[in-house]
């Protein structure tokens, strides 16, 4: 297994889990409304947020600066995951306005509590398709 293909697969595993842990803690705690009223909740959110990107950071991105653990495969396999990472991206922004805009289309607002879940939701939804497309990548490539 090649090293950015093992960070890949450790990233995509803990992102998963991270984001069930979220999704169960989301659940348990009530949904969205308890980020208004757990404080708790909403530092482990915040916390999150910081979380996301540093774990990718140590994973994939101190990989990519190690030129002597890339080759060409690996540079055509990184080019393929952006392009899925983006489109991951696009899609869950479009799916989150659709959704936000018909749910609270007859309040013609929408709770301040979905920034941050939309914004946590992106950084989950990008990095688990980064690390996706690599581990695609290697697969289609055998």
């Amino acid at each position: 297994m090649a090293p950015l293909q093992k960070r890949a697969l450790y990233s995509f595993l803990i992102g998963l889990i991270f984001t069930i842990a979220l999704a169960v803690i989301l659940i348990i705690e009530g949904g969205i409304a308890a980020f208004d009223t757990s404080e708790i909740l909403r530092w482990m959110i915040y916390a999150a947020l910081i979380g996301v990107p540093l774990a990718y950071l140590l994973l994939i991105d101190l990989s990519l600066r190690k030129p002597t653990e890339l080759d060409e495969r690996d540079r055509f396999i990184i080019l393929k995951a952006n392009r899925i990472q983006w489109l991951a991206v696009i899609f869950s922004i479009v799916i989150w306005v659709i959704a936000l805009t018909e749910t609270y289309h007859v309040e013609r607002q929408v709770p301040v509590d979905f920034l941050t879940l939309i914004m946590i939701s992106i950084l989950i939804i990008s990095t688990l398709a980064q690390s996706l497309g690599i581990l695609i990548g290697y697969w289609k490539t055998r």
